[in-house]
């Protein structure tokens, strides 16, 4: 099916959604022969290549014309040029959706985590003392899959693979909305940095993001 959300979330920024209905071949079709990126034929071989596949046709249905370069350096983060244009970009995708946020000026960080009982049993690997004190009890699965996906988001402006996501990604306690913005903390070294998450509640799925930008 078509983008399901596409909006400004900065002058700069902009979100685009799309709901996997698909299978493989359909997508390829979608995406088209001129498409081109390095590994592109690897990588529709994958598991996952729904997700990969879903990602590109975002970009080419927003740049339906222009000349696309999807890139990724050592520590994974993916870079964009539009005709040659460097571009920030942040990628996420989530069983039957995809997502990309991408800007022509801020650094970002983009998550989209289907909520899920079973996250409780893993709340421990990546929730603090302070955390788990205000969304640690079994029933707080939202608040649970939230903080999961807000430090998926930090960790994915960050971009440093040497992060633990107890000790160095921080959550500050909030009252859950269907939608609204969490105040977060990256402790490493020498940085210590509050980042503004935005999130939203989204068919089951919980979507976080931000467009702040790291000062070390």
């Amino acid at each position: 099916m078509p983008i399901v959300l596409t909006k400004n979330i900065e002058p700069n920024a902009t979100l685009a959604i799309w709901h996997i209905t698909e299978n493989q071949e359909q997508l390829l079709q979608i995406l088209g022969e001129n498409y081109f990126e390095l590994n592109h034929h690897l990588k529709i071989n994958q598991a996952n290549s729904r997700h990969y596949l879903a990602s590109r046709i975002l970009l080419t249905s927003i740049f339906p014309s222009n000349k696309i370069m999807l890139s990724k350096n050592q520590n994974n983060k993916p870079s964009l040029q539009i005709d040659g244009i460097a571009m920030k970009i942040s990628i996420t995708h989530s069983f039957d959706y995809a997502a990309i946020l991408f800007s022509n000026a801020d650094e970002l960080g983009l998550d989209l985590e289907k909520i899920d009982a079973r996250i409780a049993r893993v709340k421990n690997k990546f929730m603090n003392s302070n955390e788990l004190l205000f969304a640690g009890a079994d029933d707080q699965i939202k608040m649970q899959t939230l903080i999961w996906s807000t430090k998926e988001t930090l960790y994915k402006l960050y971009s440093n693979k040497d992060v633990d996501f107890r000790q160095n990604l921080h959550v500050l306690p909030f009252t859950l909305n269907n939608s609204g913005k969490l105040e977060t903390l990256i402790i490493k070294g020498g940085l210590n940095q509050k980042i503004t998450v935005h999130y939203e509640e989204m068919n089951n799925y919980m979507l976080t993001y931000t467009t702040d930008q790291i000062i070390e």
